[in-house]
């Protein structure tokens, strides 16, 4: 019994030795997990942390970037209404835009436009937007940089470099492209060029040295030297800090991320199409484009009245081409005898005094504002900077060379009826319904030259208007027609027809 018993005691202890292991072997695995999930715990905090803080920094980009939009929103309308306005400093200039504070030198405050010193005549500028001219606080990008700003040449408010045309056809010369720099975001077309671009600057790059030069920046510190402020961009070529140094010349701006480690810059641009919109709707203007067309088609019909023949010779003087050499300046505008009766309202009448022997050598330049009170300086200001956009035709009866008149033998038509010894014409905006372009030398190729591109239906068609009888065309204002007519009668009587 005892042996059963022992043989019983050592059975089961080594049945219990058996199973040891059983019943222990679970913990070094227990514990081989829990450590990979701490593990596991620490590696998410560190990715939740470094997530943390590329939100937090993308968040604070945002802001910056956000700051700087606001400020360069802000400066566009103050320029865009700097524009509307022009005309209170300079008559019959709307769309001028201020020149840029160029230095900190001279009697130029910090802050003010450099009207005086603003480059040579259509030449583009660059500078710290003029913010005391403006007549708003410093501008700032989110660095705390006062803000920049390039004016095209032709949209310039220089005044000893004023343009010699300034209206809604004008194009400006800053070509924006985006960051891989060949994508144009503004000027695919010449018309869609900007007039003028604003710059939040950056943080400094390499080679950037900010530190105050000279006087004349209280305000925003720094200096005057654009490299500083505004980058190159190396892959493309194109310097944010550097303009054409010549007149008319075309400059490429590059728009990159505001965070890039290369360029910086962050912008907001200015077209000559928000200026239009703006400036057009305006009841004012087009009440002193009508007026002006009314008021110049009464110094044409005062030139038939200087006539040595008296009132027994109403002659009227040959147009001048629709095709100029130079659409600014206007001593181009001068009559030919080209065999056309219709093309641009003429200034200069040389050639056709030799006909008439009328005194008066200049129709709108000299005309007489006794005889006509309506042309005012102001009246003669608005055709300088319009005198693209008046034309004219004249009757056979009362061409130059023909036999002195003072009735009707061959004369114009309106609308089928009437008898009129010339129509003045001035061409409203652009229509998009009759791809209308109005592009320019020397930067672009002419289509200034197609009378289409200005006058519509009857008015266009009837051009070159050979024999003298063309039966011309007044209507509301709409998508396909826009001119204002104007109609001068065998007495030489003017009215709105």
């Amino acid at each position: 019994m005892r042996r059963l018993q022992r043989r019983s005691e050592a059975h089961g202890s080594t049945m219990h030795t058996q199973a040891r292991p059983s019943g222990f072997a679970g913990t070094p695995l227990r514990q081989q997990g829990a450590a990979l999930m701490i593990m596991l715990l620490i590696v998410v905090l560190g990715v939740a942390a470094l997530l943390a803080r590329e939100l937090a920094r993308r968040s604070a980009g945002h802001q910056r970037i956000a700051d700087s939009a606001a400020a360069l929103a802000e400066a566009k309308e103050a320029l865009l209404g700097y524009a509307l306005t022009s005309d209170a400093v300079v008559p019959g200039a709307w769309g001028l835009l201020p020149c840029p504070d160029i230095d900190a030198g001279g009697s130029t405050a910090e802050g003010e436009a450099h009207q005086g010193a603003c480059l040579a005549r259509y030449r583009s500028v660059i500078g710290r937007l003029p913010w005391k001219t403006l007549g708003i606080a410093p501008g700032r990008a989110a660095t705390g940089e006062c803000l920049w700003y390039a004016v095209s040449g032709g949209w310039k408010h220089a005044s000893a470099a004023l343009p010699e045309l300034i209206n809604t056809d004008v194009n400006g010369q800053l070509r924006v492209l985006a960051a891989d720099g060949a994508t144009v975001l503004a000027g695919a077309v010449p018309a869609e060029r900007a007039v003028a671009v604003v710059f939040a600057p950056g943080a400094a790059l390499p080679g950037q040295v900010r530190t105050a030069l000279g006087a004349g920046v209280a305000q925003c510190s720094g200096n005057h030297t654009a490299g500083n402020y505004l980058d190159r961009d190396a892959a493309s070529g194109i310097d944010n800090a550097t303009l054409a140094a010549a007149p008319d010349a075309i400059d490429d701006i590059i728009a990159t991320d505001a965070a890039g480690e290369t360029v910086d810059d962050q912008l907001i641009v200015i077209t000559r199409a928000e200026i239009e919109e703006r400036l057009m709707r305006r009841a004012d203007v087009a009440t002193r484009l009508r007026d002006l067309t009314t008021a110049a088609a009464k110094c044409l019909a005062d030139y038939g009245r200087r006539n040595p023949g008296g009132a027994g010779d109403r002659r009227l003087p040959w147009p001048a081409p629709v095709d100029l050499a130079d659409y600014r300046s206007e001593v181009a505008y001068d009559d030919a005898l080209l065999g056309a009766l219709s093309g641009r309202l003429p200034d200069g009448v040389g050639d056709s005094n030799a006909s008439t022997g009328n005194p008066v050598a200049r129709v709108l330049t000299d005309c007489d504002s006794a005889a006509v009170p309506e042309w005012t300086p102001a009246m003669l200001a608005t055709w300088r900077y319009w005198k693209d956009h008046l034309f004219y035709a004249v009757a056979d009866s009362f061409r130059p060379d023909a036999t002195p008149h003072s009735s009707c033998g061959t004369c114009l038509r309106l609308n089928g009826g009437g008898s009129f010894a010339a129509v003045v014409m001035f061409a409203g905006t652009r229509l998009a319904a009759l791809g209308q372009v109005r592009d320019a030398p020397p930067a672009d190729a002419d289509t200034r030259d197609v009378i289409g591109n200005y006058l519509e239906g009857r008015n266009a068609v009837n051009h070159p208007n050979a024999a003298g009888d063309g039966d011309y065309e007044s209507a509301p204002a709409g998508s396909g027609f826009n001119d204002i007519v104007v109609c001068v009668d065998a007495t030489l009587s003017v009215a709105p027809c």
